[in-house]
């Protein structure tokens, strides 16, 4: 589509309605507001990112459901939050880290999404390395220094915690070997009578 293509579109489907348009749209659903207004995929495209880029869409619905976003944040991390806002696409990279911010950083998202998947970040740390694991919580950009702090502290509390676990466990199970084996009373199997 044209840029006229597109601005018809809008003009048709959409203008003068963009409030209602958000608050069927946070209410109700992409699918349902698109069937709604009988838009076709190429004019449920143009009306999308037009609400998107030119009356900020997403911040308001996610400002709105914050606890519904954190909690599938938390549970499934950036991708999946992405797909549930259809924003896979990089042309939304730039709404993505407003709402990552308001998300996971002014709302300590990352934080608890870290704790909630600590077993596969200390894995992914030790295996690939931080800045790996870095990149794909999404915080490798400088503003996200005191964030990446805050996650690498909690990741090396819980590896160095499983580390001396596993130390104690073992130093446990050899101390109590010894100690049994000196307090156990050795008898010579002929006094039984089994030989």
């Amino acid at each position: 589509m044209n840029i006229e293509e597109k601005q018809s579109v809008i003009n048709r489907l959409l203008k003068g309605k963009e409030t209602s348009f958000v608050e069927k749209y946070i209410a109700d659903g992409p699918t349902k507001v698109k069937e709604g207004i009988g838009a076709s995929d190429e004019e449920w495209s143009v009306i999308f990112d037009y609400m998107v880029f030119e009356e900020n869409l997403l911040y308001k619905a996610v400002t709105i459901n914050i606890d519904f976003f954190l909690d599938i944040y938390v549970k499934h991390g950036s991708a999946h939050v992405k797909e549930v806002l259809d924003i896979t696409h990089m042309k939304y990279d730039i709404i993505w880290e407003i709402l990552f911010d308001y998300i996971a950083v002014s709302h300590d998202g990352l934080y608890f999404h870290v704790m909630e998947h600590r077993d596969k970040y200390t894995t992914a740390m030790k295996a690939r390395g931080g800045d790996f694991v870095r990149k794909v919580l999404g915080v490798w950009k400088p503003k996200y220094e005191g964030s990446w702090a805050k996650v690498l502290d909690f990741l090396l509390h819980a590896v160095c915690d499983a580390i001396f676990s596993e130390q104690t466990y073992e130093n446990s199970i050899k101390a109590f070997s010894l100690i049994m084996n000196g307090v156990r009373e050795h008898r010579p199997i002929y006094k039984h009578g089994l030989l």
